[in-house]
């Protein structure tokens, strides 16, 4: 079955553009274009990498799971399996130049940078979490740029206007 993702808001370009960032997660996305693959396929064949390729496919919304039978699972207890959700997308996104400029510097800010800012982000945050207009405030970012880095993150959500780490 053909699915096509729609892309109409300027800020999910940001996890988009990073879903196919290395050759690991665009080589496991490829394994899932086809049929249903087991983690510990995955793992195996890319150890780790290929584990948080999944975990971020699936924040995204790009692979759907499955849990396995005992029998198809590790020792007697079930597993997941994933396939890609989606064999197309149609981007669509008109905006200001300003606006496309703060996706793309979000999007592209190396993993030492990102990582840096995350787990600042992640400590001003805290339990509780903050309201994201003072996340932002506090970081000198934009409400659109700091949107952006949520959704490259796998540590933090939105839940209303609080900006939370992720359960």
């Amino acid at each position: 079955m053909m699915r096509t993702k729609v892309v109409n808001d300027s800020t999910d370009l940001v996890p988009l553009l990073r879903a196919f960032d290395n050759t690991t997660k665009k080589q496991v996305f490829n394994e899932l274009l086809g049929e249903w693959k087991p983690l510990s396929e995955i793992l195996e064949k890319y150890g780790e990498d290929g584990e948080e390729a999944l975990e971020y496919f699936d924040k995204m919304k790009l692979v759907e799971t499955k849990w396995t039978t005992p029998d198809e699972g590790i020792k007697g207890r079930p597993q997941k399996k994933y396939r890609s959700y989606y064999s197309a997308f149609n981007i669509n996104i008109s905006c200001p130049v300003n606006e496309i400029s703060e996706i793309f510097t979000v999007a592209s800010l190396n993993n030492e940078d990102f990582s840096d800012l995350e787990t600042r982000i992640f400590d001003f945050v805290g339990e509780d979490g903050k309201f994201g207009n003072m996340v932002a405030e506090n970081f000198s970012l934009s409400n659109l740029a700091l949107k952006g880095l949520v959704k490259r993150s796998n540590k933090f959500c939105y839940k209303g206007l609080k900006l939370s780490r992720k359960d």
